[in-house]
């Protein structure tokens, strides 16, 4: 290392200064004594202080940081600091490991902020849709335990807050819905990361999760005729007006593009490529064995009535980043989860059809009535297909029957609705032409 007869003034002659062409400088900070800038040949610099030890009389150094995350000003704030701390005879070194020694224990040592530490270090892992998710199920969890040194969680009282969550989250039919089991396992994340962080020694949640009622996934209803799915369509029709907007164009959208609930809910218009006409998606994954299935990305092509709709509905959110945003919602920014199956329901449709049904509506159609290949149609849904060798295909595959076959679709259920087709469907002359 070589010191130069640098002398920092301010911001401005530190951005001045030429990184050397190999090894490095140290330039002084003017009426800073001890303080000095080290840049290398890389141009990073890094503040160091240099003193000599109140006791041992023996040199050291101690980095306060990069600069521009460490600020001129700061960096000789923290030197004033330390200048202080030697004229009491106590190692700046020392001090500093034991001051962040103590901060540490104090923050982790409840259970709210161990589940909120944990949670961030989520960020960089999951996607956002995910943590959005999960962010409701943290601070459930945090409002039973939340001040609770989380060292001390019996697993009695671990099971009977999961038994009141599963108790206050039920089914129409009264049956157990999943809230509890995955409350538990991220209860069980929390308490493995206060295990290795040394402020918990067990893990209640994972002891207590077996005693937990089972819960099941049942059938979606699905109507999968298509003079039954003609009069949904129209049923579906007099809602205009009778609801918001933002839910007639989601429940429509769904009809037309088969993707699941959650994922159209949660499009952004970043998502959304209006000009090619298709939309850039993630999918969530399902339930079940469904999870192994579901595609990481995937191309939705949009037919004419889908961009219409999408048109429209720029009009109410465009000034937003997402499509179905609503400023009436509880979490997330966007329509609730039950907002299609709520208004669905107010046809007269429960226990018929659902927002999720439509998935099953189109594969069934558009296998049995409009003909389309399993392929097609899978690549469609989100599902992995995979050729001859095994190979999946690539989310571009099949891109251009997709195309027809979604404007296919999108015309075929207008025709239902309006009454115009005799059922007798044709696939189109340029799909047929590939046939």
């Amino acid at each position: 290392m070589t010191s130069q007869s640098i002398t920092i003034k301010s911001d401005r002659s530190i951005k001045s200064i030429v990184a050397p062409s190999k090894g490095e400088i140290l330039c002084k900070v003017a009426g800073s004594p001890k303080l000095f800038l080290r840049v290398n040949a890389a141009g990073s610099k890094l503040w160091l202080y240099r003193y000599t030890h109140p006791i041992l009389k023996t040199k050291h150094k101690l980095s306060l940081g990069s600069y521009p995350s460490v600020t001129l000003a700061q960096a000789t704030a923290t030197r004033s600091e330390y200048e202080q701390l030697l004229q009491q005879g106590i190692d700046p070194k020392a001090y500093r490991e034991q001051q962040i020694k103590d901060e540490h224990k104090a923050l982790v040592s409840t259970f709210e902020h161990v589940a909120w530490h944990h949670f961030e270090q989520l960020q960089t892992k999951q996607k956002s849709t995910t943590l959005k998710r999960k962010q409701g199920r943290y601070a459930l969890l945090c409002s039973y335990l939340g001040d609770m040194p989380i060292g001390d969680i019996e697993p009695l009282q671990m099971l009977e807050v999961l038994k009141d969550i599963q108790a206050n989250s039920l089914k129409d039919d009264g049956t157990p819905t999943d809230k509890a089991d995955r409350c538990a396992a991220i209860a069980s994340d929390i308490f493995n990361h206060a295990i290795i962080h040394g402020y918990a020694t067990n893990d209640p949640a994972r002891l207590v999760k077996p005693k937990l009622d089972g819960y099941k996934y049942g059938n979606r209803p699905s109507i999968t005729t298509p003079n039954e799915f003609g009069q949904l369509m129209r049923d579906i029709q007099t809602l205009k007006g009778t609801i918001h907007d933002t839910v007639f164009h989601s429940i429509k959208l769904l009809s037309l593009l088969f993707i699941r609930n959650g994922d159209l809910r949660r499009l952004c218009w970043s998502d959304i490529d209006i000009e090619a006409a298709q939309i850039n998606l993630q999918p969530m994954k399902g339930q079940g064995a469904s999870r192994l299935r579901m595609v990481k990305d995937m191309i939705v092509p949009l037919p004419r009535q889908a961009v219409e709709m999408l048109i429209e509905q720029h009009d109410i959110t465009g000034h937003t980043d997402y499509v179905f945003y609503s400023d009436t919602a509880t979490k997330n920014d966007i329509i609730s989860e039950n907002a299609a199956n709520d208004a669905l329901k107010s046809l007269g449709y429960q226990g018929k059809h659902c927002a999720h049904g439509f998935r099953a509506s189109a594969r069934t159609m558009l296998r049995h009535k409009l003909k389309y290949e399993k392929d097609v149609i899978e690549m469609a849904l989100g599902h992995i297909t995979r050729d001859p060798n095994g190979t999946a295909y690539d989310r571009w595959e099949f891109i251009e029957e997709r195309r027809v076959m979604m404007q296919h679709w999108a015309d075929y259920i207008d025709d239902l609705r309006t009454g115009k087709t005799d059922n007798v469907i044709k696939i189109p002359r340029k799909l047929a032409s590939n046939q």
